[in-house]
C-alpha cells in the first residue's frame, strides 16, 4: 500500500511539473507574473509531494528520516517534520538538523536536483520565444 501511494504521488508531481514545459499560447511577454504562478505552483507540488512521500514512509513503518525530532507517531507532527524536511531540500542543501536514511537519500537526491533544476528551466521558459 505505501508503494502504491508514492508512485501516485510521483505522478501527481510529474503531471504539476509539465506546466513548466508547455508553451504558452497568448502573446509573449518576457517577464510575465503567469511565469511567476507556474514556478510558485509547480515548487508548492513538489514541496507537498515530497514530503506527503516522506510522511506516507514514515507512516508506514519505513524509516526515511532521522535527526533531532522525536518520532511521537502522530500525523500531523510526522507530516509538519516531512514538510520542514523538503522544504529544507528544496530551497537549499538543508540545515543538518534533518537527514535522510535508507530509501529516503534517493528520495531526497531527487528532491534536491529537482530544485536545482526549476530555477534554470524557468529562466529557459521565460527567454525563449519558440
Amino acid at each position: 500500500m505505501v508503494i502504491f501511494l508514492i508512485l501516485v504521488i510521483i505522478v501527481f508531481v510529474i503531471g504539476s511539473m509539465k506546466f513548466l514545459f508547455e508553451k504558452e499560447l497568448g502573446e509573449f511577454h518576457f517577464f510575465s507574473i503567469g511565469h511567476f504562478f507556474v514556478l510558485f505552483y509547480s515548487y508548492i507540488t513538489v514541496l507537498l509531494g515530497f514530503s506527503l512521500i516522506y510522511t506516507v514512509c514514515e507512516m508506514g513503518s519505513i524509516p526515511v528520516l532521522s535527526g533531532g525530532f522525536e518520532h511521537e507517531g502522530h500525523y500531523f507532527y510526522t507530516l509538519f517534520n516531512s514538510m520542514y524536511f523538503s522544504a529544507a531540500t528544496l530551497f537549499s542543501v538543508g540545515y543538518g538538523d534533518m537527514y535522510p536514511v535508507g530509501i529516503g537519500k534517493l528520495f531526497a537526491s531527487f528532491e534536491a536536483f529537482i530544485g536545482y533544476i526549476m530555477p534554470a528551466i524557468f529562466v529557459m521558459r521565460t527567454v525563449t520565444r519558440t
